[in-house]
């Protein structure tokens, strides 16, 4: 009996495994990272607006609302989602638009809290990393 439930668990977690690289592998795609330093250079538009400077990328028409911490959020080298694929949401967004709501911390049991890296964050950008599967 006890052999029958860890081959369970482990075809459970290989599972999951091999779900997780798909959806990196397909699903996801790592941001640039940024290739200079930050320091002093706090306003990212300042030269990634359209047309601010000519050999520097301009920022996506889609980053237009985005606030600097945004951008570091994601472009930073050592980000998290520089090397970790965000987790997929795992129920319809259809009613659900304020993602605090459930994953407050302590709002409800069985959902999963927000990191606290994600605090003060506008729920707005949930899915920019974390895709409805």
């Amino acid at each position: 009996m006890k052999r029958d439930w860890s081959v369970r668990v482990l075809l459970l977690a290989m599972a999951v495994m091999l779900v997780a690289f798909a959806w990196q592998q397909e699903g996801w795609k790592t941001p640039p990272a940024m290739s200079h330093s930050a320091e002093g250079r706090a306003e990212c538009l300042m030269c990634h607006k359209a047309g601010a400077m000519e050999p520097v990328p301009d920022a996506p028409a889609s980053h237009a609302e985005f606030s600097n911490d945004i951008c570091v959020m994601c472009h930073a080298p050592d980000a998290a989602v520089q090397t970790t694929a965000p987790p997929a949401i795992s129920h319809s967004l259809e009613g659900r638009d304020d993602c605090m709501m459930c994953h407050k911390a302590g709002a409800m049991e069985p959902v999963p809290d927000a990191p606290a890296g994600h605090e003060g964050i506008d729920t707005k950008w949930c899915t920019l990393c974390h895709v409805a599967a």
